[in-house]
């Protein structure tokens, strides 16, 4: 009889999740784990491996997953080892619960997140996949990108753009089994949210709002953290432009925490790239002055000049600056970057964002100031 009514509350919440929770977020897929850690449930949770039913995870327990053989998972539970397992699913009796997942080998820190969770080794390692309803999953995003003690109205524009990008690139991963990872490149996304309830107010005062291009098509919401006071041309990141997104002064975000920044670089080291990779015309008396000494007053795709095809984007890569924004001079045997920003800057600066909000501008004003050309719209999940 207990074994019948697990399987009907099994069966109640795996139909339940799947209507209610689209969203399949690859947590750190980055890390290629090969022993992780479910534990400190704050309620119930249903393990199953493959068909097989093995109990219940709670406050008090806690559950091991590593790499096993020939593709397949070894499952720890209860002091009593399963192996030969496909795939693992930790699904939840209630909705609004967490568990605290974490990394064994290798270390991470563990972090509470709601939802249901998918294991199963792929590549190699263990993927790790929460499945969650996609408001719920913007409230932990939200708190990623902003933090907590913002503006209310700033995390309303954070939770529009987040979802309409969420929409946008759902099947990002698609080949990988899940619709977006928690990572940069995607969104951070570090754990449920756990900061103050305006955030949960903001995202579920937004529900269905997104952001739409004129021809009503999901709008291209990037955002970074400080664009230095002007925003980027995103042709001078990614090589193509992108219809509505545009270059435009931001005098917001100027005087705020990384609006500018300094590193500095030993003429050796500078002169190794720019002369040795880029073939630099250092033996012109006139191009190497400039090689030390260089303002950059506005945003530009490439150093000092394009016809010395050296792309800022490179070489923000190559010494790990914060932007592609800075500009040059010399301080004796180093060579000093001047840097505005931190990020690509295309698109919605958070700084800036934040201080508008600060300055009692409501949300649909910040977004139609970082994007001009699109307007705000309702979705349901469901239509994309």
């Amino acid at each position: 009889m207990l074994a019948r009514i697990l399987f009907v509350l099994f069966i109640g919440s795996y139909f339940g999740f799947y209507f209610a929770q689209p969203m399949r977020i690859g947590l750190f897929p980055t890390q290629k784990f090969t022993k992780v850690k479910f534990a400190n449930a704050t309620g119930t949770y249903y393990l199953i491996a493959d068909t097989s039913f093995l109990g219940t995870l709670d406050y008090f327990s806690f559950c091991e997953v590593s790499k096993g053989s020939a593709g397949s998972l070894d499952v720890v539970f209860q002091g009593v080892k399963k192996t030969g397992v496909k795939q693992l699913r930790i699904i939840g009796s209630m909705h609004e619960k967490s568990i605290e997942f974490s990394g064994i080998s290798p270390v991470l820190k563990a972090r509470a997140f709601e939802g249901d969770f998918e294991i199963k080794q792929s590549s190699g390692s263990l993927l790790i996949v929460n499945m969650i309803d996609l408001e719920h999953y913007l409230e932990g995003v939200v708190e990623s990108e902003a933090g907590t003690g913002q503006k209310m109205e700033y995390y309303k524009v954070q939770a529009i753009i987040s979802r309409t990008f969420a929409l946008k690139s759902k099947q990002k991963h698609e080949k990988e089994g899940f619709n977006l990872c928690n990572q940069v490149h995607c969104q951070a996304y570090l754990h449920k949210r756990n900061g103050s309830a305006s955030i949960d107010s903001a995202v579920l005062n937004t529900k269905h709002l997104i952001l739409l291009q004129p021809d009503s098509a999901l709008a291209p919401t990037f955002f970074s953290a400080n664009c230095g006071g002007q925003t980027c041309e995103p042709s001078m990141v990614w090589n193509a432009s992108i219809d509505g997104l545009e270059s435009a002064v931001d005098t917001f975000c100027v005087y705020t925490k990384q609006a500018k920044w300094i590193k500095k670089i030993p003429r050796s080291e500078w002169e190794r790239i720019i002369v040795g990779k880029y073939h630099f015309p250092i033996d012109d008396s006139l191009s190497k002055a400039l090689l030390y000494h260089w303002e950059s007053p506005y945003r530009t795709s490439f150093l000092i000049h394009p016809g010395f095809g050296i792309p800022m984007r490179d070489l923000r890569e190559k010494f790990d600056l914060k932007s592609s924004f800075f500009s040059v001079h010399s301080e004796g045997e180093f060579v000093v970057l001047e840097g505005r920003g931190y990020g690509h800057g295309v698109g919605l600066c958070q700084e800036g964002a934040m201080k508008m909000a600060k300055s009692s501008f409501t949300f649909d004003q910040i977004l139609r100031f970082y994007f001009p050309s699109f307007t705000l719209g309702i979705s349901s999940v469901s239509k994309f």
